[in-house]
């Protein structure tokens, strides 16, 4: 995928990489507890430097082969958070997203801010025709959220997904669309 950076009102976002392996290691270590549940993978490959280099260097090598990767949320020069675009069909063409912010930078309208801006690279320079986020039935922030940035509910999976806490969870799809469809 092209080089990509965003900026927004109050951050910049760009995928990240090795070279933020002390950064990424740090937020994701802060948060894990609440991370671990929809977030096992991230989880698990970040629980020593070593595995957070590996890990964002796969992750680098994926952006570069135009499957996705995660893009960092920088506020100044802190990392609070990431999106993620993955599940990338360039058949369609559409793709999914998933994201977080660290518990300390929650409810200050970041993720909108960056799921926002990530939307409208998505349509503006990939020309998805279609974004799409699936949501644990429970996470009643993370479904407000959605809602907030314009998804719309297209449907509800029973046992979907299977958590970092190995419980199999109910999922949310959202979907949104370029406006002038």
């Amino acid at each position: 995928m092209k080089k990509i950076h965003l900026t927004t009102k109050r951050l910049q976002l760009f995928p990240l990489d090795i070279q933020h392996k002390d950064a990424y290691y740090s937020l994701v270590s802060n948060n894990k507890e609440r991370l671990r549940e929809s977030f096992p993978i991230t989880v698990l490959n970040t629980n020593t430097l070593a595995k957070t280099r590996i890990y964002l260097k796969n992750l680098q090598e994926n952006w570069l082969q135009d499957k996705g990767g995660k893009l960092g949320i920088w506020l100044n020069t802190t990392l609070i958070g990431m999106v993620m675009i993955k599940n990338i069909d360039w058949n369609i063409p559409k793709c999914e997203l998933a994201y977080f912010v660290g518990e300390e930078f929650s409810r200050k309208g970041y993720a909108t801010e960056s799921i926002e801006a990530v939307v409208n690279y998505c349509f503006n320079d990939l020309s998805f025709l279609k974004v799409f986020v699936r949501v644990i039935a429970t996470n009643t922030a993370s479904l407000a959220l959605a809602k907030k940035c314009g998804f719309i509910q297209e449907g509800y999976l029973k046992e979907e997904y299977r958590t970092g806490n190995k419980q199999l969870v109910d999922l949310v799809y959202f979907g949104i669309f370029p406006k002038n469809n």
